[in-house]
């Protein structure tokens, strides 16, 4: 497996471009979009083909920090420092709903795999905010607790901050990072926290469960702490932990094949981790400033072993690479 570079769109918005998000297929004439979302408040639909810039949205009136695709490829919805979601058509740029939160209660968003579920970590709110998406209503809030054995002292003090938030590939988990390096993991039917995994010490800002089907278990997580950690979450047990960035690992994404995964960095590298080597195969040098987000896109019509990978980053590009 290798990541081939294929095009880098420089200045693809106006400042930094912090998130990063492929819109599957909406039909089978259709190819997977790719949605960024920057510090300049818009959000942009790009054709890999290309590449090609096909819209700029506007509507938020602070950075965008993240973007989000629902798995039917014909909505998605973005997340602004200015406290709202805005859910839109991905063709016609119409706006559907938007949904207020408090100030800084609106982080990474995520659909669940079956789409009838808006997940946003929920920032100072030490929350996972959950909307469905029939009526675009708030229907739960899954609170982080506090680590236990803090004195009542340290419990006002401790950062649980909510910043990451991914499915579990049947959609009955969310695992949502903090502020403070804990994974909070929730049982969704429920509405009920499971329990909490520990190992990083610094922000989780990135998670993804594993694609792989005998896998569906295993987590990806990353940190400013410099590490990508590989746990099972139900199991609650740390598997193993992946070094070499020099700095934050701020995003991390795993290939549809389950067998790699990318990472992006504040060392302005983008890198490809052989799974079962437990080991940085490539490491990327496209980006000349952090990189925010990597996405892996969905596997290739044409050939079923590729797909495409985009990061995104301060300098204000977006890079394009084919794994295969």
């Amino acid at each position: 497996m290798k990541l081939a570079p294929l095009n880098t769109v420089q200045n693809a918005h106006d400042d930094s471009i912090w998130t990063a998000a492929w819109v599957p297929p909406a039909d089978d004439s259709s190819e997977a979009l790719l949605l960024t979302g920057s510090l300049d408040e818009t959000v942009r639909l790009w054709n890999p083909e290309g590449p090609e810039k096909l819209q700029t949205n506007t509507g938020h009136c602070l950075g965008v920090v993240s973007v989000a695709a629902h798995p039917s490829g014909r909505i998605a919805a973005s997340a602004s420092i200015d406290s709202f979601i805005r859910v839109f058509d991905v063709a016609t740029n119409y706006t559907i709903a938007t949904l207020e939160a408090p100030p800084s209660e609106v982080w990474q968003l995520q659909f669940n795999p079956q789409g009838t579920t808006l997940a946003a970590a929920g920032g100072g709110s030490a929350s996972v905010k959950l909307w469905d998406t029939a009526e675009w209503q708030l229907i739960a809030t899954l609170s982080v607790p506090r680590p236990e054995g803090l004195k009542p002292s340290e419990k006002s003090s401790s950062k649980k901050f909510a910043l990451s938030v991914a499915w579990s590939p049947d959609g009955k988990q969310i695992a949502c990072g903090s502020m403070d390096g804990t994974i909070s993991i929730f049982d969704v039917p429920r509405a009920k926290f499971l329990h909490h995994l520990e190992g990083h010490c610094m922000p989780v800002r990135s998670l993804v469960y594993s694609s792989a089907p005998l896998d569906s278990r295993v987590l990806f997580s990353a940190s400013d702490d410099g590490h990508v950690h590989v746990y099972d979450a139900e199991g609650k047990t740390l598997v193993t932990s992946l070094s070499g960035h020099s700095s934050w690992v701020l995003s991390v994404d795993v290939s549809p094949d389950g067998a790699a995964i990318a990472t992006g960095s504040s060392d302005k590298t983008v890198r490809l981790w052989d799974l079962k080597m437990r080991a940085a195969t490539q490491i990327l040098t496209s980006h000349t400033d952090q990189v925010w987000a990597v996405a892996f896109g969905p596997t290739s019509r044409t050939d079923v072993r590729s797909c495409l990978l985009a990061s995104v980053s301060d300098d204000k590009s977006v890079s394009f690479y084919k794994y295969c």
